[in-house]
């Protein structure tokens, strides 16, 4: 049902004056069917970082905590609602009572009225939440994503942890780093680690499928499954295993395209595929084997 209207503004952060470069980061919206203010931001300011390096997020954040304690007061004062008629104009309110309109990096604007139609203002919030602030959540899955070097990073570390070393592991005649072999005379294919046991030499090849997108995780399979049916005849001359460290998708609904895609890398002979559960105890192995003479 429609009980009227209510009004928000943007809390933005702007960088240069000059340039008009401007980035929202936080909202004060204010339901009159309820008398009730609540302020919105994002948990994390990855979004603000990545576009400016330098930028105060102590201070910021020591804002979001005065206008969360601001806004808690005023919503024991409904009173002092009616004297500055919000549902009219929010800004004068928010200059008095928030934040001054000035000059400085963080201010009020954008002023938007919306229909109430729903009263249930946690719904509206989220939507408000959700329209302004989940490209931040975006940004922080890009910082968060597993790759190959955080995959090969995990591995170095437990290797040290098993081995019973503090500092970088130096090559043996059992473990190598960058290892390279020829499967023609025109090509070398290199693994980052590779480590021998009693029976086969075992390269390691890291490879992330915490991606984005169900077409990039199936090329990303189909072009490593051609590799390694191009690897399989000098595999089997000289005892090579094909080891992969593999990262799975984040995302729920990439779950049955990696189930297909690990479907399609057990296809060639000598590759053994290691999920990330599984990463202590294969760590523990190379120690073992290559590592602990």
């Amino acid at each position: 049902m429609n009980k009227g209207t209510f009004t928000y503004c943007l809390l933005q952060y702007h960088h240069s004056q000059l340039l008009g470069e401007v980035l929202n980061i936080g909202l004060v919206v204010y339901f009159p069917h309820v008398k009730k203010l609540e302020f919105l931001y994002p948990e994390k300011l990855l979004r603000l970082k990545f576009a400016y390096p330098d930028v105060p997020e102590k201070t910021i954040k020591a804002y979001y905590k005065y206008f969360e304690q601001r806004v808690s007061e005023l919503n024991n004062k409904p009173d002092i609602f009616a004297d500055y008629e919000l549902h009219r104009s929010l800004k004068n309110f928010v200059d008095k009572e928030l934040l001054p309109n000035d000059s400085s990096a963080l201010q009020f604007g954008n002023y938007r009225s919306s229909v109430i139609y729903t009263p249930d203002t946690k719904h509206l919030t989220n939507q408000l939440y959700n329209l302004y602030f989940s490209v931040f959540h975006i940004h922080d899955s890009d910082v968060n994503r597993i790759d190959e070097s955080i995959l090969l990073k995990k591995y170095k570390k437990l290797l040290l942890e098993f081995s019973q070393q503090h500092d970088v592991i130096k090559p043996t005649n059992k473990f190598y780093y960058d290892y390279s072999i020829a499967p023609n005379n025109t090509s070398k294919v290199t693994f980052d680690i590779a480590w021998e046991d009693e029976d086969s030499l075992h390269l390691v090849k890291p490879m992330s499928f915490d991606l984005k997108r169900e077409d990039s995780i199936s090329k990303k399979a189909y072009q490593y499954y051609g590799q390694f049916l191009d690897l399989e005849d000098v595999a089997e001359n000289n005892n090579y295993l094909f080891d992969v460290i593999l990262a799975k998708p984040k995302t729920k609904s990439l779950f049955a395209t990696y189930d297909n895609a690990i479907r399609l890398l057990q296809k060639p002979k000598r590759v053994e595929l290691i999920e990330l559960a599984e990463l202590n105890s294969y760590s523990k192995a190379t120690a073992e084997s290559a590592l602990n003479e």
